[in-house]
């Protein structure tokens, strides 16, 4: 298995990938390609027999320097409950302790049950906090369609 940085050149791939991974939500390749030009350091990509079977991105806050965001995590249907996506995050807090932050946020749908317990089992399993802090609440006036995920954050 390889866990290597994503980059620009890995854009359409990761977009096939994240198309083909429900309940991912597919973004524009400039949304990618942005994020993997300048945040290559917190996004991840899995290879296994050279097959892409896991993705993670995170984007560092702005305003809270020592808050990293993470974005998307994905593992491949036939791929998941093996642990890979503790081994996404692994190296997603790395990268975001190597910039010197120490939280992950991240929102979770309420119906996403599984992001939920996959996140708090792993800070269980590290012994890191992981707590809901806030609500993503957020009405999109083009399509009209209402965003609604709960914000949790895990003290690394």
């Amino acid at each position: 298995m390889i866990i290597r940085n994503c980059t620009v050149e890995d854009v359409d791939r990761i977009r096939r990938f994240v198309d083909a991974c429900k309940p991912l939500e597919l973004h524009t390749p400039f949304t990618y390609w942005t994020i993997f030009n300048y945040f290559s350091n917190l996004c991840f990509l899995m290879i296994e027999d050279e097959e892409l079977i896991g993705f993670i991105s995170g984007i560092r806050n702005s305003l809270e320097k020592d808050v990293v965001y993470l974005w998307q995590i994905g593992i491949s249907k036939d791929y998941r409950g093996k642990n890979y996506a503790s081994l996404l995050i692994d190296h997603l807090i790395k990268g975001a302790i190597d910039m010197d932050c120490n939280k992950i946020q991240v929102s979770i749908s309420p119906e996403n049950q599984s992001s939920y317990n996959t996140f708090l089992k792993y800070a269980k399993e590290h012994s890191y906090t992981f707590a809901k802090i806030g609500e993503v609440n957020y009405n999109d006036q083009l399509s009209d369609k209402k965003e609604y995920e709960i914000l949790y954050q895990i003290e690394i």
